[in-house]
């Protein structure tokens, strides 16, 4: 030991504590980054199977457009991943006292940071390599495929009371559909035509795509046909069985990478774009997505100037402070550096000397904090700021012995619940913290643009409650383990099992936490999340820019037996506009038309302004127009602009009520269905990652408790992809709803305890 401290002190040459400082970085860099990318992956598979299940595309577009997004998520994970990893290292060889023992042998502050610098430099190193080469290409590819798979045509299968939209003008529905998609019950056809519309209703229908892919066989049975006339004169046909064929889909324009798009050209493109004076893209744009690329690249080296200090400020067990004041810093680096490009972009600073200002002092702040505790390792100039902050709220009366009497002393269910219940406090602020972060990287472009840098707060509050949902068993999992690590680690728990407690007896004792963190997930689901998704996607869409704003596009539902086409809607969702109602008899056969401009809610239904009704019998259509008309329906404002608002979540008691016909039903009934299941599945969540954690229980001082805390993380993030995709599977129909909902928790709790009675054997 001693030759090793000579040699680590008198060069600069990599020594064994270099390569041991590497090795016991390796690990918790590759945990965090896996957690990160596994999340956000996670989030966007899921929107992606939502979205090509929506437009009838092969989800053998899947795993390549996933793998695209990789290099993004890489890039923008790396960094936080790094601090993260280099503080958990530092802060546990400064609590096993290792770094006291490192400098008493003479080692100096600036060589111990040397090993940590050295791997900031080829993280740097491959920063660049990822945001100049690697994601443009990513960016491109994943457009490309995106539309390839929109493109593709669609699949010629429907889901039961789904609206598709197979094609322009052609809109297509069914009651009943088989596990096939192809044969239905209950068709509904709308198409529009330079006369108005042609409407087909049949009892039974099937749905077929012949060899060329973009044309639909469709063979219809016992069905209407209703067809608006050129001069006002309609048509009614009935038929017994009818053949017929619609050629879809049609090339969308692609345009080349790097059209007017700086992300997806590389870092030669961008120089050489720069020096051309008949450059597409403006140069104050191309400057700063250059310098912003850099700018992230050049500060990782300096990220072990930050970490190092802050973490061994944490020696006598204060971690938080030290955590939260890097947190904030690379937080404030990064939407610096976001704001920087933005501003540079828009041509209101050069780009050069305002996103090197925000360089200059992220890197003059990490230096500062360096050196400034090279004499006092462990003190910092924040130190004392947070040892004032704790000396004020320690202020408080002292209870009186008497009265600690008479209370009693605090129980091991209360003191195992109290050190679980922080720790799973502060994980659960880490992972959010962390998942925001990623997220504004992604959004701050678009939010600074909807209303500039106050908005980042309403985006920030609004996707709080999805975020938690995400995090929540994830944060009992971490904390559970950072809990059971520390009491081995202190011999606590070696002591609680030489009195006979059973690891079920410490299941028990943590479970209270557990419960607590379910529940308030159930009421986050149920209550927070939907309404808070919907303002995002309300405001999100209000707040648009008017280059990216779109027409709004008509809105399918059925609600109480009618099938309802409107145009758009108010943010209140108290007017709709381009109204139009289709409703059927006891065969379902088109019986009867109304439309108008707009309509309002009313007593029992709602009001339809100056409506046209078209009335259809046997052999002709009667058409009624001018005038209000009352149309008696349960639809509500609120579900008007829950609709409109293009929200996703729902709550279970919101989809019973879309399931009965009592609210608008716009999606297919099996993404109901599976919510409803979900209610109580993932409330499981929690208990089965305390599960997963309770193997670290069985760890003492001198035994490995690294293969206990990689089982448990690996187990759980296993369990997060299985249980998303299952669920995914199952709102999409391909698996029953229940077994998608269940499928999960009930396997993967069989599976731990299981492997609890193993080990308690």
């Amino acid at each position: 030991m001693a030759a090793a401290l000579a040699g680590y002190r008198s060069t600069w040459r990599p020594s064994l504590i270099d390569g041991y400082v590497l090795r016991s970085l390796a690990r918790p860099a590759v945990g965090v980054l896996g957690v990160t990318l596994i999340a956000f992956l996670l989030e966007q598979t899921l929107r992606l199977i939502r979205e090509l299940s929506a437009n009838g595309a092969h989800l053998g577009f899947l795993p390549g457009l996933i793998t695209n997004l990789v290099p993004y998520h890489l890039g923008l994970a790396l960094p936080a991943s790094f601090f993260i990893a280099m503080f958990i290292v530092v802060a546990r060889m400064d609590e096993d006292s290792e770094i006291d023992a490192i400098m008493a042998g003479g080692v100096s502050f600036e060589r111990m940071v040397a090993p940590l610098v050295f791997v900031g430099v080829i993280l740097g190193i491959l920063s660049i390599l990822l945001t100049g080469y690697l994601q443009p290409y990513s960016r491109f590819a994943y457009r490309a495929m995106r539309n390839a798979a929109l493109d593709a045509g669609w699949t010629a299968q429907i889901e039961p009371q789904v609206f598709m939209s197979a094609g322009p003008d052609f809109t297509i529905t069914a009651d009943e559909v088989d596990a096939s998609g192809r044969n239905m019950k209950g068709v509904f056809i709308r198409r529009i035509t330079p006369t108005g519309e042609t409407l087909v209703t049949a009892t039974s229908g099937r749905l077929g795509l012949r060899p060329d892919g973009k044309t639909t066989e469709l063979t219809l049975s016992g069905g209407v046909l209703y067809e608006d006339g050129p001069h006002g004169d309609p048509r009614v046909l009935r038929f017994g069985n009818v053949t017929d064929f619609e050629t879809l889909g049609g090339a969308q324009k692609l345009d080349p990478r790097g059209v007017g798009d700086a992300q997806e050209l590389t870092l030669p493109e961008l120089v050489r774009e720069l020096t051309r004076r008949d450059a597409l893209i403006p140069h104050a744009v191309l400057e700063s997505e250059l310098l912003s690329r850099l700018t992230r690249s050049f500060a990782v080296p300096f990220l072990p100037f930050l970490a190092l200090p802050l973490a061994m400020a944490a020696k006598r067990g204060r971690r938080a402070p030290g955590m939260i004041v890097g947190a904030v810093a690379l937080v404030a680096f990064h939407h610096g550096v976001t704001l920087a490009k933005n501003f540079g972009g828009n041509g209101k600073a050069p780009p050069l000397l305002i996103l090197g200002t925000v360089f200059l002092v992220f890197v003059g702040f990490c230096l500062w904090m360096f050196f400034s505790s090279r004499k006092r390792p462990g003190e910092t100039p924040i130190s004392g700021l947070f040892m004032r902050v704790e000396g004020f709220f320690e202020r408080r009366s002292k209870v009186k012995p008497t009265a600690m009497q008479s209370r009693g002393g605090l129980s091991l269910t209360g003191y195992m619940s109290r050190i679980f219940a922080v720790r799973t406090a502060v994980a659960a602020g880490a992972l959010l913290g962390l998942l925001q972060l990623i997220d504004l990287l992604e959004r701050t472009n678009d939010i600074l643009h909807r209303g500039g840098a106050i908005e980042i707060l309403r985006y920030l509050a609004l996707r709080l409650p999805d975020m938690f949902q995400q995090i929540a068993g994830f944060a009992v999992l971490a904390g559970a383990l950072f809990t059971f690590n520390q009491l081995a680690a202190t011999s606590e728990m070696v002591a609680m099992r030489a009195t006979g407690l059973s690891l079920y007896q410490i299941f028990r004792r943590a479970l209270p936490v557990a419960l607590s963190v379910a529940a308030l997930d159930l009421v986050v689901a149920e209550t927070l999340a939907p309404r808070a998704e919907q303002a995002l996607t309300t405001w999100w869409n209000a707040s648009a820019p008017a280059a990216q704003k779109k027409e709004p596009e008509p809105h399918w539902f059925r609600i109480g037996g009618d099938l309802v086409v409107a145009k758009g809607s108010t943010a209140d969702g108290r007017t709709l506009t381009g109204l139009t109602i289709y409703q059927r008899d006891g065969d379902l056969a088109l019986m009867r038309r109304m439309t108008a401009q707009s309509a309002t809610p009313e007593v029992g239904g709602w009001k339809m302004r100056d409506a046209v009704v078209t009335d259809v019998g046997p052999q002709r259509a009667v058409v009624t127009a001018g005038g209000d008309v009352h149309w008696p329906t349960s639809l509500s404002a609120g579900d008007a602009a829950r609709l409109f608002s293009d929200s996703s979540d729902i709550s279970s008691a919101n989809a019973i009520k879309a399931l009965k016909g009592t609210e608008p039903l716009n999606r297919a009934p099996a993404e109901f269905q599976t919510r409803i299941q979900r209610t109580i599945a993932q409330g499981f969540a929690p208990l089965i990652m305390l599960l997963l954690a309770l193997p670290a229980a069985l760890g003492h001082t001198r035994s490995n408790r690294t293969l206990p805390v990689i089982f448990g993380l690996g187990g759980g993030l296993f369990y997060l992809v299985v249980d998303g995709l299952l669920t995914a599977m199952g709102q999409t129909g391909v698996l029953p709803p229940a077994a998608a909902a269940w499928g999960a928790p009930v396997a993967f709790g069989c599976g731990a305890l299981s492997i609890l009675l193993y080990a308690e054997g």
